[in-house]
């Protein structure tokens, strides 16, 4: 009888935990790829290794590693992590309250000022135990191998051990070539005098444009040294990216910022950006932008029977979310960027791969995809409400309440929706088990629902 009732109990627990990873928005807190020199590979939470590029978002799940003779740079406000060449990380945990790295091998060093957002809890998981961060500082750590023993270097700052790390692994700081090369990278920003929100590429804008108060839309940046005929979300690759789905990668060193958070504005005939009052690091969208055409299909090209669909968006202007009842008045529709859907799903460069067929009123008439834009990425199985959560977040403004979450009451269900297919084949597997086993047993159906056996879930997720 335990045994059956554990079964059904674990039955239940992967429906619902599940449920909630798969479900949820995004992480609480997302970071940068802000330097690579050489070559790195970047890891999302439920992905493959592919290149990384400078711009791709990081948080709970994400790892990266650097080739031989490379370096790579994670930035988020208030921390600075470097890693040096045949380094490898994960970001086991990113929010509000702290910040864990697994560090498998190598060797790091990461500057913290504590202000801006920085967790008060930074933890580095080294195979041979831990080491928390407690004060601002720069530390440079080893994880070492058979033939060295680990090493954690303290420019400035305080450093705890535990885990089997012994106080002898404190070393004297010692400058060297990367030592030199990562506490020497920065923006380069004077924000002294600049509005820049604390956000995740905010202090690129600095040397990269201006900052102007409008008298209607407040703060505005604009960008310096962009072609007359520069748009936003034009210079870049869509990259779908676990668990956000489809990401801008903005090719502009500053692009991080303003392609994930705010709104892009035409203001006497200049992109502005327009970061809002409210905006916070939380706020954080794989895109902000509006999608045309059908969902799981793209744009037809009209006249040009048999040619491929397009994909095609423009950047959601000030005070504009999806399904507000104004598709028709979007101010910035007739800056819509189209490539074939091939190429967006194959993640090309736009740049290269626009699309100048389209008549500007295929633009203006085409529907606005409300809910997921229902695309695979080249290769992938198609899942088609992984995109969901994605497009909801762009809905919602700057500093507005969140979207109803509808999708929260029914966790078994997004399960089956958004879950891998190895993960729905194996949850649907255990549910038929489950079923036949509660046929058989009637009497069992009740203690799913008793308050006893909801403190042991309770206790299996890791709290009440």
């Amino acid at each position: 009888m335990h045994r059956l009732e554990l079964f059904l109990s674990s039955v239940v627990y992967l429906g619902l935990s599940a449920g909630v990873g798969w479900a949820a928005e995004s992480p609480p807190s997302v970071g940068r790829i802000a330097v690579i020199a050489g070559a790195a590979q970047y890891h999302s939470s439920d992905g493959d290794w592919a290149a990384a590029l400078v711009n791709e978002p990081v948080g709970d799940g994400v790892a990266l590693r650097t080739e031989a003779d490379s370096e790579a740079e994670l930035r988020s406000p208030g921390a600075e992590i470097a890693l040096a060449p045949s380094s490898e990380l994960r970001v086991l945990r990113f929010d509000e309250s702290a910040l864990q790295i697994a560090l498998s091998s190598g060797r790091l060093g990461i500057h913290l000022d504590m202000v801006g957002g920085t967790p008060p809890t930074v933890e580095l998981d080294l195979p041979q135990g831990g080491v928390w961060l407690t004060a601002p500082g720069d530390y440079d750590i080893t994880v070492g191998d058979a033939r060295m023993a680990p090493a954690i270097e303290v420019f400035a700052g305080n450093a705890q051990l535990g885990g089997g790390l012994e106080p002898s692994r404190v070393v004297t700081a010692e400058r060297d070539w990367f030592s030199d090369w990562w506490r020497s990278q920065d923006d380069g920003a004077d924000l002294t005098t600049a509005p820049s929100p604390a956000l995740p590429g905010a202090a690129a804008l600095a040397n990269a444009g201006r900052w102007e108060i409008d008298p209607k839309l407040g703060d505005v940046w604009f960008p310096s040294d962009v072609a007359a005929d520069w748009a936003p979300y034009r210079d870049g690759i869509w990259r779908y990216v676990q668990p956000w789905g489809w990401t801008w990668i903005d090719n502009a060193p500053w692009g991080f910022a303003p392609s994930h958070y705010g709104r892009w504005a035409q203001v006497d005939g200049r992109w502005g950006w327009v970061p809002g009052d409210h905006v916070a690091a939380a706020d954080y969208r794989p895109a902000v932008v509006a999608f045309l055409g059908t969902a799981g299909f793209g744009l037809s090209r009209p006249g040009d029977i048999g040619a491929i669909p397009a994909v095609a968006w423009f950047p959601l202007a000030p005070g504009e979310t999806l399904g507000d009842g104004k598709e028709a008045g979007y101010a910035n529709r007739q800056f819509t960027t189209a490539v074939p859907r091939t190429s967006f799903a194959a993640g090309l460069p736009v740049a290269t791969a626009v699309v100048n067929d389209m008549p500007g009123q295929r633009f203006l008439d085409a529907p606005v995809i409300l809910d997921g834009l229902n695309i695979a990425p080249s290769g992938a199985v198609p899942v088609v409400a992984a995109e969901k959560p994605a497009i909801a977040a762009v809905a919602t403004a700057a500093g507005a309440d969140a979207a109803p979450e509808t999708g929260a009451r029914q966790p078994f269900f997004v399960v089956l929706r958004d879950a891998p297919i190895r993960v729905i084949r194996e949850v649907r597997r255990q549910v038929r088990v489950a079923a036949t086993i509660l046929s058989a047993h009637p009497s069992l159906a009740s203690t799913l629902h008793s308050p006893h056996n909801r403190r042991h879930l309770a206790a299996a997720r890791g709290g009440a």
